[in-house]
């Protein structure tokens, strides 16, 4: 039997993540293809817009914030767990797919870390990779075209240009 490699020399790999069913399939395929549960620790990442339904106070704190992320550590849970439950994507929210994804990962023994997002995925992507140890960000690609992804802006396209690590984009028509 092999000895677990410690969680901190262990590959720190990030995977966008946005709910849809496409994110779905490329969180399956990078667990069979590219990640090594003896060797590897997940950072899933989940961007959640901001709606029109936030409160002053919110915004505030938001502006007080600087960086308009918010992990799930336990000191701002609460948090989270709230605003996540007021963006739901297809009748689930942030938070239930994040924990129904570390449930999994847990069960296949992959260490693993949650963080929402709360903004554009086009910046706050970027940014967290450029303030957090990442080795390896996988992103998935709906292959828009040039015309379309200069209109409405590529994920992937702001990740590959800005992230200062390796960035995989897995084109959503391959798996």
């Amino acid at each position: 039997m092999s000895t677990s490699i410690p969680i901190t020399e262990r590959r720190r790999v990030a995977l966008a993540y946005d709910g849809t069913e496409d994110a779905q399939k490329l969180f399956d395929w990078a667990l069979k293809n590219i990640i090594r549960p003896d060797m590897d620790h997940l950072i899933l990442l989940s961007a959640v817009e901001r709606g029109s339904n936030d409160t002053n106070e919110h915004r505030h704190e938001r502006r007080l914030s600087g960086l308009p992320m918010l992990s799930t550590s336990p000191s701002r849970m609460s948090d989270a767990m709230q605003q996540a439950e007021a963006h739901p994507h297809g009748g689930v929210t942030a938070r239930e797919r994040l924990e129904a994804m570390s449930d999994q990962l847990r069960s296949l023994h992959i260490s693993s870390e949650e963080h929402i997002l709360w903004g554009d995925a086009k910046s706050l992507v970027p940014r967290f990779t450029q303030q957090h140890p990442v080795d390896l960000l996988i992103v998935g690609s709906r292959g828009l075209g040039a015309v379309k992804s200069v209109f409405l802006g590529s994920v992937s396209d702001k990740c590959i240009h800005e992230c200062p690590c390796p960035v995989l984009v897995v084109r959503n028509a391959t798996i």
